[in-house]
């Protein structure tokens, strides 16, 4: 086996500029291999856009999250904004949907002889916050007691994580495209045989202006609250 390099990412969350600079890094680096976390659609602007490069680029092997889920079976009668927003987007995928509702919810992948499983959130509530983040360590694990693999990716939270425990990594990348300061958070993984040799947190900079102009070029139901919460 040769040596392989990842790419870990979670909640791309429709925003193609970000998707964009994570792409042009990927390619001059010679990343092998993406792995998505999910919740690759919803908030940002470019729902369509987003779609197109995550199920046909080969790179990518993909999961769903909570904002691809609540899709699948909308409330039409619901005029609030946040619903409206949901009509929208599914709106803009209509020509994928039926591919998207065919992706798992959770995966595991074998790469080099070490086993990851990937989910967007907790594996019993894939709405809630991982109780990583409000309990404690053990109530995560207790989700993921027989699971066999070595590495355990999330996301869902927007926040970056590297534990390692009872001979497990637990790991976060953070937000690929969400963020105040214009970070595209992802992480690398440097893969030997059997053994991970390095993990690298990157941040790149994108210029959000564009994506701020499509929520209104393209008239984005909740845009003002999306914006202010998320961008």
């Amino acid at each position: 086996m040769r040596n392989i390099k990842i790419a870990i990412v979670a909640d791309i969350h429709a925003n193609k500029y970000a998707l964009n600079v994570f792409l042009e890094f990927i390619n001059k680096n010679n990343v092998d291999m993406v792995l998505n976390l999910g919740d690759f659609l919803q908030i940002g602007p470019n729902p369509q856009e987003v779609t197109d490069i995550v199920l046909n680029n080969n790179k990518f092997i993909n999961i769903l999250g909570n904002n691809e889920t609540s899709l699948f079976n909308i409330d039409y009668k619901d005029l609030s904004s946040e619903n409206q927003h949901r009509i929208w987007t599914r709106k803009q995928v209509k020509e994928y949907f039926d591919k998207i509702k065919k992706i798992p919810y959770e995966k595991e992948v074998n790469i080099n002889g070490i086993s990851f499983f990937m989910v967007h959130a907790r594996k019993n509530d894939i709405k809630g916050m991982p109780l990583i983040y409000t309990e404690n360590l053990k109530s995560f694990e207790n989700d993921y007691k027989n699971c066999n693999s070595k590495v355990i990716l999330f996301g869902h939270t927007h926040k970056k994580l590297y534990l390692e425990n009872n001979n497990k990594l637990y790991l976060n990348p953070g937000s690929l495209g969400c963020s105040f300061n214009n970070s595209v958070d992802f992480v690398i993984l440097d893969i030997n045989p059997n053994e991970i040799q390095n993990c690298s947190f990157i941040s790149l900079k994108y210029d959000n202006s564009l994506l701020i102009k499509d929520f209104f070029e393209k008239h984005v139901p909740d845009k003002d609250f999306l914006i202010e919460n998320f961008f």
